[in-house]
């Protein structure tokens, strides 16, 4: 790095923090309260689960039980044009405030997440993942969301770094299109590790490395992971990491980039997300997305067009491993927890 290196990075962090809150107030602008509180002030260590979708139904219920059983307290959940019943559907939930939100996501994303994050709630943490995730981590039958903040936080920690795992079903895609949620979440247990991808977190020559660079990490073994089922089976070049948990305070601003929550420190393991992205009816789901022009990269059409092509592809072609408990993903590096990590958890 040359010598003016340290003030043109300042320069850029100034100019990226005035830029999103401009186009932060624009989209705020076009989002509106329709059900529950304004605004929730959470306690220190209570944590809100932040969910940004479109036609999302299909995950909805049995997503929002599973980060319930885990101890959210309260959910936002901030709908850009659904048709398929979604916002009638969290409004069953107790303790949410649905927010409706017209501004186009595929070129304002980043601060429609900002608004999810800090526009109906003050203090606390955020658990800022979408429908088609479950977060599982070490002990999480033991050790509640709120504790685990609790004690994250006594050790100088705010933020949890997460590997998406795609999941897949061994059988037709066709047959696995058929299942309810609930029932994808168990019986889709095949997922890949041969074609993982990995970079340091700090020091990579990642496009959005900025980003991770506002960031303290103390396990410097926990990698950025690319790659996995989505890349054996479609050639996609998807980004599996995520700050799912973070502390809101001082500095942090949540998701600038979709993957990254900037000014936190990560805590010394790291936790699965299981994704659930090719279950339900895929095909007709992303072709939607397609054919409204909601998506900005190709992932997306390099995944509708073989599946179109293949109404009857089974993804546990394309997988190595079955069964990933968190413990068996730490045992094959997909995670990592320090022997510190383990005492704090135990």
């Amino acid at each position: 790095m040359g010598i003016l290196g340290p003030a043109q990075r300042a320069w850029q962090n100034l100019r990226g923090r005035l830029y999103m809150r401009r186009a932060a107030q624009r989209v705020r602008t076009g989002m509106q309260v329709v059900h529950g509180p304004h605004l929730t002030k959470l306690a220190e260590h209570e944590v809100a689960l932040v969910l940004v979708g479109r036609d999302v139904a299909y995950f909805l219920d049995h997503h929002i039980a599973h980060h319930r059983k885990l101890g959210v307290s309260h959910i936002v959940y901030v709908d850009n044009g659904s048709t398929d019943g979604s916002i009638d559907i969290a409004r069953r939930w107790p303790d949410i405030t649905i927010v409706t939100c017209d501004a186009d996501f595929r070129e304002h994303e980043r601060e429609i997440r900002f608004q999810a994050n800090t526009m109906v709630l003050e203090g606390g943490w955020r658990l800022a993942i979408d429908p088609d995730e479950l977060l599982d981590y070490p002990n999480a039958d033991r050790v509640p969301l709120p504790e685990l903040a609790r004690r994250m936080a006594a050790r100088g920690h705010t933020a949890l770094v997460a590997q998406m795992l795609d999941m897949a079903f061994d059988g037709p895609i066709s047959v696995a299109g058929a299942m309810p949620y609930a029932e994808a979440a168990h019986s889709f247990d095949r997922y890949n590790t041969a074609d993982l991808e990995r970079f340091s977190y700090h020091g990579s020559d990642l496009g959005w490395a900025w980003f991770l660079d506002q960031n303290r990490v103390t396990n410097p073994n926990i990698p950025v992971l690319y790659g996995g089922l989505r890349r054996a089976a479609f050639g996609e070049p998807c980004c599996l990491t995520k700050h799912a948990l973070f502390r809101m305070g001082d500095g942090v601003v949540p998701q600038p980039h979709p993957h990254v929550t900037t000014g936190v420190v990560c805590t010394d393991f790291s936790a699965v997300l299981r994704h659930y992205k090719l279950a339900g009816g895929v095909v007709a789901r992303e072709q939607k997305l397609l054919s409204e022009n909601r998506v900005a990269h190709d992932e997306t059409r390099l995944r509708v067009s073989r599946l179109a092509q293949e109404g009857d592809l089974n993804l546990a072609d394309y997988c190595d491993a079955q069964g990933p408990t968190v413990e068996r993903l730490i045992a094959q590096d997909v995670l990592q927890i320090t022997d510190a990590a383990r005492e704090m958890l135990a």
